[in-house]
């Protein structure tokens, strides 16, 4: 895209720019009467295709992470872990609030700079991170032996979703604290969101 700080450097001259992110395109305008298209139709085609092959391929590869069976190591089977939900739920609230405060700073400072494919781009890497700390997390405290992706997966996305979900319906308020953190109920809901799903898990569900 052309720079959103010094519009010079990627259209000069022109007086402003048109650009859209799916598909992704821009147009650098002069005045009323000429334009100049500053990404080609085959650039802007490839990227489309790109862009729908990416989005397919991280939702087919979380669906498969979430539905993947546990499997239990040999050598953990004849042994049976102590039932530990409480330390399941806190350290769910731990991870929780790690990933707010990692993920709102990262995707604003990614949106800012990439634009939505960038904010989207870093999202995907927190949540991916989170579900590994959060199979490490069930693997030590967890339901049951060996530890499940799929319940780290339901847990992160699932928690995520909530909280993404959240501050979009609050966004008002939200916007008024005017920075990076944001206010700190979201945090404190962070923790909450994630204990409560980790206690829901040890009901059964997933």
């Amino acid at each position: 895209m052309p720079s959103w700080f010094e519009l010079g450097d990627s259209c000069p001259g022109a007086t402003r720019v048109e650009k859209s992110y799916f598909p992704p395109s821009a147009t650098c305008v002069y005045g009323t009467s000429r334009s100049v298209d500053y990404i080609p139709w085959l650039e802007t085609l490839i990227l489309t295709v790109a862009i729908v092959l990416l989005a397919i391929m991280t939702v087919a590869g979380l669906v498969v992470l979430g539905s993947r069976p546990p499997r239990y190591d040999q050598a953990a089977l004849g042994e049976l872990k102590p039932r530990r939900p409480v330390l399941h739920m806190l350290g769910a609230a731990v991870l929780g609030v790690v990933t707010v405060m990692v993920a709102r700073p990262a995707i604003i400072i990614a949106a800012l700079l990439g634009g939505p494919p960038g904010g989207a781009a870093v999202f995907v890497i927190v949540v991916l991170g989170a579900i590994g700390s959060a199979s490490a997390l069930d693997r030590a405290v967890g339901p049951d032996r060996g530890g499940s992706s799929r319940r780290a997966t339901v847990l992160v996305v699932t928690g995520s979703a909530a909280m993404l979900i959240l501050v979009i319906a609050t966004w008002r308020a939200y916007e008024e604290y005017n920075t990076l953190l944001g206010p700190g109920w979201a945090i404190a809901m962070g923790a909450g969101v994630f204990a409560v799903l980790a206690g829901v898990q040890w009901l059964g569900w997933p």
